[in-house]
C-alpha cells in the first residue's frame, strides 16, 4: 500500500475515534452545519437561477433591447417606434433588428361543438428574423413558414392544449372577426427563466410597422456588430429622436438594455412578465454569506474551546514522530469531514423544504441534482477548510514537551477569537432583527398608505379592446350600471396601481408657452365615482353633459377634462375652483386642435408604487390613444363576492382577466414583500443558528468553570446567582455587538428607506425591542446550561477533579 494511501487511512481512522470521544461537540457542529447549509444551499440555487435567465437564446452576448426614458414623466418604457429601424440601419448597415407587440386577439377555435370567443394568452406578431433572437424549438409543423406568411399562426404547446384540448391543434383553425388563422405549427412552451412570454406567434403586419417615430408600439431588439460603441448608438439615436420625431422638443432618450440584463436589471411597465431584482439576488447572496459566516462561527468556537482536551494527543503524536503539517491535515480532514456528513444530511433538508422555499421567493426552482451536487460539494469544501483553517493551525501548534507535563495553558488569542465572533454573530442577529422590524413596517405603510382612489370592493375587467367598451353610450356599461350590487362602472385606459403611459402638454388661457407633458388618462363617465376619486371642486363626468365625450369635427377636437390639485398648484392658479370652466388647448400630431374644457378638480392620486411621488393628472373623457381599456366597477360590499360571474355574463365573455385592485396595489410591492419575508425569515435562522453556537460554547464554558461553580456553592452562593454569573460574560459580549450593531443599521436602513416618497421613520423602540429579544435569547441559552451546571453536587464535583 502506498504511503500517503496508509496515512490518510490512518487519518480517517482517528478522526473517526475523536467523533466518537467528542459525541456533544459533534452533534451541535452537524446540527449548526445542516441548517446552515441547506439554507445557504437554497439560497445559492435561487441565485443561480435568477442569473441564468435568458442564457438559452442565440447571440445573447451581443443583443440588445431598445428602451425610452421619457422626460416629461421621467418614466422609462421597454416600447418603441418601428421607425427606429431606418435609425439603426443608417448607423451601421450590419446591425440586426427584430420588432413585435403583443396586442390582444380574440379568436374562435373552429371545429368545436359550442364555439365561444377566446383571448389568446401573450400572443405576438413578429418578424421572420424572431428566430434568430429568441430559441423557439419546433414540435410540430414550420415556424419559419409562419413567420413568412400572413395568415398563420404558430401555437405553444400550452396554448395549443387550452384552445382545442385534446384535439390535435396542427391545421385547425382560429376565426376573427373578419378573418382566420390557420394553426400551421407548434412549440414547446418557453421556460420560466426567459424574459419573453409567447403563447403563440404570426407575422405582423407591414402597415404596423409603417409609423412615426413618434408612435411608440412595438419591442425592439438589436444585435450589434463588435465594433459598435453602444454609448455612441445611444446618443445618435436620441438626437435623431429629437430632431425627426419630436420638432426638436427634449422628450425622450434611447437607452439599450442588454439582453441578458433584461431579468434583474428592468422592472418596467410593459414588460413582457414580472421581472425580477438584481437587489433581490444580492439581498440574498448577503444572507447566505451572513448564514454561513454564522455557522462557521460556530465551527471555530466549539472546536477552539475544546482545544484543552486534545492537548494531550497532539502532545503524544508529536512525541511520536507526527510532524505539525500532518497534524493540520489530520484536523482539517476531520473538518471537511464533519462537513462532509452535515451535506449530505443539508440536502435532504433543502429538498424537502425547496418547495416552501419556492412559495417565499415567488419561484419555481426545480431539481438538478447534478447542480444540488455541485454547489453542495463546494460548499463542503469551502466550509470544510475555512471553518477548520484556524482550529487546525490553533491544534497543531501545542508543544508537546509543555502539554504532556501538564504545563499547559490555553491561548490567549483563541479565547479573544472566540469572543470577537461571537461579538460579530450578535451584531448580525441584532441587525437581522431590527431589519425584519423596519422593513415590516414599511411594507405596512405602503399598504394603508392613501392613493388618492378606493381599493376596496373595486373590481377590473382588464384588457378589452377600445372599440368595445370606450364608447360614448356603450350598451355593454349601461347593463352593468344595472347589475344588482354595481354602484358606479366607468372605463379607464391605464391601470391606477401601475403607470400612466402617455402624457400631454397644452396651452392655457392668456399664456404663450404651452405647459410641460402631464400624465394623462382617458376615462368613461362617472370615473370618480368608479374609481373613489375626491372631488375638491367641480364635477365628475356625466352622460347628463353630453359634451363631456370626446367629439371631432373638421375644425376641431372637444372634451372634459378633471385635473389634480398637483397641476393646479404647480400651474400657479391660486385656488382649484379657479380653473373650473376653462378651456386648455392640446394641439394632435395631425395639427388639429383639442379644445379641453377644465370640469372639476380632484385630490392626487398615487399611481402604481409610492417609490415615486404623486405627479400631476389629467382625465380626459372619451379620449384615447390606447388599444386596450379595462372596466372598473365599484360594488356594494354584499355584491362583491359573487360579482365576477355576473359581469361575465353581461362581457360574454369567459376568459377575460378580474383583478380586484386591493389584490392589484399589494402586487405593486410584491417584491419588497418578499425581501421582507426572506429577512424575517432568515433573522430567525440566524437567531437559532446563534444560539445553537452558544449553547455549545456555554456548556464547554460552563465545565471549565465547575470547581469554581462548587467551591461558590459551599461558600452560601445561591442557584440563581450563580447561573447570573456565568451568563454574565455573555451578555456583556452581546451589549458590545449591540454598541457596533446599532449604528450601521440605521444608516443602511435610512438608506433603503430613502428610496420610498412615503416611508416610515426609524424609532428608538425597535432597536431597543431588537437588543432586548437578542439579550433575553442570549441569556434564556445560557442559563438553560448555566441552572443545570450550578445543580451538581459540590462534593461529587470536588471529588472528579481531584
Amino acid at each position: 500500500m502506498p504511503k500517503h494511501s496508509a496515512l490518510m487511512i490512518t487519518a480517517v481512522r482517528t478522526s473517526v475515534r475523536s467523533f466518537s470521544a467528542q459525541w456533544l461537540h459533534l452533534l451541535l457542529n452537524i446540527s449548526g452545519l445542516v441548517v446552515g447549509m441547506a439554507a445557504a444551499l437554497l439560497i445559492l440555487m435561487f441565485v443561480r437561477y435568477e442569473l441564468s435567465f435568458d442564457q438559452q437564446h442565440p447571440a445573447d452576448e451581443n443583443s440588445y433591447r431598445l428602451e425610452q426614458w421619457f422626460v416629461p414623466i421621467a418614466q422609462r418604457f421597454p416600447i418603441s417606434s418601428p421607425a427606429m429601424k431606418q435609425l439603426l440601419v443608417q448607423y451601421h448597415p450590419d446591425i440586426t433588428v427584430s420588432r413585435f407587440h403583443t396586442s390582444s386577439l380574440k379568436v374562435t377555435p373552429a371545429g368545436q361543438l359550442s364555439p365561444r370567443q377566446m383571448s389568446l394568452q401573450a400572443p405576438m406578431a413578429v418578424e421572420a428574423n424572431f428566430t434568430d433572437f429568441f430559441q423557439i424549438d419546433t414540435l410540430q409543423g414550420d415556424l419559419a413558414q409562419v413567420l413568412q406568411q400572413p395568415g398563420l399562426i404558430a401555437l405553444s404547446q400550452s396554448e395549443a392544449s387550452r384552445l382545442f384540448g385534446t384535439q390535435n391543434a396542427l391545421g385547425q383553425l382560429l376565426q376573427l372577426a373578419d378573418s382566420s388563422l390557420k394553426v400551421a405549427a407548434i412549440y414547446a412552451d418557453l421556460p420560466e427563466n426567459t424574459h419573453l412570454v409567447a403563447g403563440s406567434l404570426r407575422r405582423i403586419a407591414d402597415s404596423e410597422l409603417a409609423t412615426s417615430l413618434a408612435i411608440n408600439n412595438v419591442y425592439s431588439y438589436v444585435q450589434l456588430p463588435a465594433s459598435v460603441v453602444i454609448a455612441d448608438l445611444e446618443q445618435y439615436l436620441t438626437k435623431a429622436l429629437k430632431e425627426q420625431g419630436y420638432e426638436g422638443q427634449d422628450i425622450a432618450t434611447i437607452q439599450l438594455r442588454a439582453f441578458h440584463d433584461i431579468h434583474l436589471h428592468s422592472a418596467l411597465a410593459h414588460e413582457l412578465k414580472p421581472n425580477g431584482s438584481i437587489r433581490s439576488v444580492q439581498l440574498a447572496f448577503a444572507l447566505a454569506c451572513l448564514i454561513l459566516l454564522i455557522v462557521a462561527i460556530n465551527f471555530i468556537n466549539i472546536s477552539t474551546a475544546r482545544a484543552g482536551s486534545r492537548a494531550r494527543e497532539v502532545g503524544v503524536r508529536k512525541t511520536l514522530g507526527a510532524s505539525r503539517l500532518q497534524l493540520i491535515s489530520q484536523f482539517l480532514l476531520e473538518s471537511v469531514l464533519i462537513c462532509a456528513l452535515a451535506g449530505v444530511l443539508a440536502i435532504i433538508v433543502a429538498v424537502l423544504c425547496l418547495p416552501y422555499f419556492n412559495l417565499l421567493v415567488g419561484r419555481q426552482i426545480g431539481l438538478d441534482w447534478s447542480q444540488l451536487a455541485g454547489l453542495q460539494s463546494m460548499l463542503v469544501l469551502v466550509m470544510g477548510l475555512a471553518a477548520g483553517m484556524y482550529p487546525a493551525f490553533y491544534l497543531s501548534a501545542f508543544d508537546a514537551k509543555r502539554v504532556l507535563s501538564g504545563d499547559f495553558q490555553r491561548g490567549g488569542t483563541a479565547i479573544w477569537l472566540r469572543k470577537a465572533l461571537l461579538v460579530l454573530q450578535g451584531m448580525i442577529s441584532i441587525a437581522l432583527i431590527i431589519a425584519t422590524l423596519i422593513i415590516q413596517q414599511q411594507l405596512q405603510l405602503l399598504h394603508n398608505a392613501p392613493t388618492g382612489y378606493d381599493r376596496s370592493n373595486t373590481l377590473m375587467a382588464e384588457a378589452i379592446p377600445q372599440a368595445q367598451i370606450l364608447q360614448q353610450d356603450n350598451a355593454l356599461v349601461q347593463r352593468l350600471r344595472q347589475v344588482p350590487g354595481v354602484q358606479a362602472v366607468s372605463q379607464i385606459d391605464a391601470k391606477l396601481t401601475d403607470t400612466v403611459p402617455q402624457a400631454i402638454s397644452m396651452r392655457l388661457p392668456g399664456r404663450t408657452e404651452p405647459t410641460p407633458m402631464i400624465r394623462q388618462i382617458g376615462t368613461g363617465y362617472q370615473i370618480s365615482q368608479a374609481a373613489g376619486f375626491q372631488l375638491l371642486a367641480g364635477r365628475d363626468f356625466s352622460a347628463d353633459f353630453a359634451s363631456d365625450w370626446f367629439h371631432s369635427t373638421a375644425e376641431k377636437n372637444t372634451a372634459s377634462m378633471i385635473v389634480s390639485a398637483s397641476l393646479v398648484e404647480q400651474l400657479g392658479y391660486t385656488s382649484v375652483s379657479s380653473v373650473i370652466g376653462q378651456v386648455w388647448q392640446h394641439e394632435e400630431h395631425n395639427g388639429k386642435i383639442t379644445h379641453l374644457t377644465v370640469v372639476g378638480v380632484m385630490a392626487d392620486v398615487q399611481i402604481g408604487s409610492a417609490v415615486n411621488a404623486a405627479a400631476p393628472l389629467v382625465l380626459i373623457c372619451g379620449y384615447s390613444v390606447m388599444e386596450q381599456s379595462h372596466l372598473l366597477l365599484h360594488l356594494t360590499v354584499d355584491a362583491a363576492p359573487g360579482a365576477k360571474e355576473m359581469i361575465r355574463e353581461q362581457l360574454r365573455l369567459d376568459d377575460i382577466r378580474f383583478q380586484w385592485v386591493g389584490d392589484e396595489y399589494s402586487m405593486v410591492y410584491q417584491s419588497q414583500m418578499r425581501q421582507g419575508q426572506v429577512v424575517m425569515t432568515f433573522a430567525v435562522l440566524a437567531l437559532i443558528l446563534t444560539c445553537i453556537g452558544m449553547l455549545g460554547l456555554s456548556a464547554f464554558t460552563a465545565g471549565q468553570r465547575r470547581r469554581e461553580v462548587a467551591i461558590r456553592k459551599i461558600l452560601g452562593a445561591d442557584r440563581l446567582g450563580l447561573v447570573q454569573l456565568l451568563t454574565l460574560e455573555y451578555l456583556k459580549l452581546m451589549l458590545i455587538s449591540a454598541l457596533v450593531a446599532l449604528p450601521l443599521t440605521y444608516f443602511a436602513l435610512q438608506h433603503w428607506l430613502s428610496g420610498f416618497s412615503v416611508r416610515v421613520q426609524q424609532s428608538a423602540g425597535d432597536y431597543l425591542i431588537a437588543l432586548l429579544l437578542t439579550l433575553i435569547l442570549s441569556w434564556c441559552t445560557v442559563a438553560v446550561i448555566a441552572w443545570r451546571t450550578s445543580a451538581r453536587s459540590p462534593a461529587q464535583v470536588l471529588r472528579q477533579a481531584l
